[in-house]
């Protein structure tokens, strides 16, 4: 459980995170230049966060954590995917407040994973999960990077949304 807890938010933290600094440049490849609007497109996933602290407990009873998995990786590729193909600024913004609260609905359940790995040593297993996402976050940007270079934007942001989405399986099923 461990491994697999650890590998899983090391590759939430790569694909979701990894996105926001091309967020500013996708926009500017439509037109948009104003910075401002980047960065309120990507404060969406901060309001997305907002709405999973408001919905976590009528949604919990309903899905279940491993339904919570499933339906955040699903939210959080389908977002990605979307975003892939460049729809207006506005839209992106809602994409990013439905891919904020997907994230928090997979994130906030490994963390419970995390949370009971080692009732004796829960703070170093906490610890272990932050160091992980956060390397996630790290090579999240360099991996974009690398595929954006290499094959473009559609078939990188849409690979990301695939894998997520195969996270959020992959974890309901050996999570437990």
């Amino acid at each position: 459980n461990a491994k697999v807890c650890y590998a899983a938010v090391f590759v939430e933290g790569c694909c979701v995170l990894g996105v926001f600094p091309y967020v500013a440049s996708f926009l500017f490849e439509l037109g948009v230049t104003s910075l401002s609007i980047s960065g309120l497109v990507i404060a969406g996933f901060a309001v997305g966060g907002l709405f999973y602290t408001l919905s976590v407990s009528r949604f919990l009873p309903r899905l279940g954590v491993n339904g919570m998995m499933i339906s955040g990786a699903v939210l959080m590729g389908l977002q990605l995917a979307i975003v892939a193909f460049g729809p207006p600024w506005q839209l992106q913004a809602g994409n990013f407040i439905l891919m904020g609260w997907g994230f928090y609905m997979i994130h906030g359940s490994l963390q419970v994973f995390a949370s009971e790995l080692s009732v004796e040593a829960r703070a170093s297993a906490l610890s272990l999960h932050s160091f992980f996402f956060f390397m996630g976050q790290t090579i999240g940007p360099i991996a974009y990077g690398f595929g954006i270079l290499n094959v473009g934007k559609i078939p990188t942001l849409l690979a990301s949304a695939v894998i997520i989405v195969v996270l959020g399986f992959v974890c309901a099923r050996l999570l437990r």
